[in-house]
């Protein structure tokens, strides 16, 4: 998992600005276990920083994206997000819309199957399985 001191010191380096809300954000995305969308983080860190606006968060969401230290997971069509950048599945209720990460270690050996059987040269990979949470299962019944 990425430290929010790497995060700012590899920004700063590249020559972004680093604000209080831009920290708020990024610190809000490594603490939280859920996957928020830009406006529950806008909520969240409008709190500490009432100026913030919308259009900061989804700025400071567009360059992690970019930089590669978040992922962009869609539900529903809506965009949510991961600091959880690290190889894992992301499991998608698709009644509540809940995310849950699961790390396997075997998504590597896929990978390398895959590349050698399509000779692709895989760059990045998103794995994701779509069911229903425990909850929504149990209310099923």
């Amino acid at each position: 998992m990425q430290h929010l001191e790497e995060i700012v010191s590899s920004l700063r380096d590249e020559g972004f600005r680093i604000t209080p809300q831009r920290i708020a954000i990024v610190d809000y995305l490594l603490k939280t276990e859920d996957h928020p969308s830009a406006e529950l983080i806008h909520k969240v860190v409008r709190k500490r920083y009432p100026m913030v606006s919308l259009s900061t968060v989804y700025k400071t969401l567009d360059l992690l994206r970019e930089k590669k230290l978040v992922n962009e997971i869609e539900v529903e069509g809506e965009a949510r997000f991961d600091a959880h950048t690290d190889e894992h599945i992301n499991l998608v209720c698709m009644k509540c819309g809940k995310i849950d990460d699961i790390d396997e270690d075997s998504l590597k050996e896929i990978q390398v199957k895959a590349a050698k059987k399509s000779k692709y040269l895989i760059l990045k990979s998103n794995f994701e399985l779509h069911g229903y949470c425990h909850n929504c299962k149990s209310k099923m019944k």
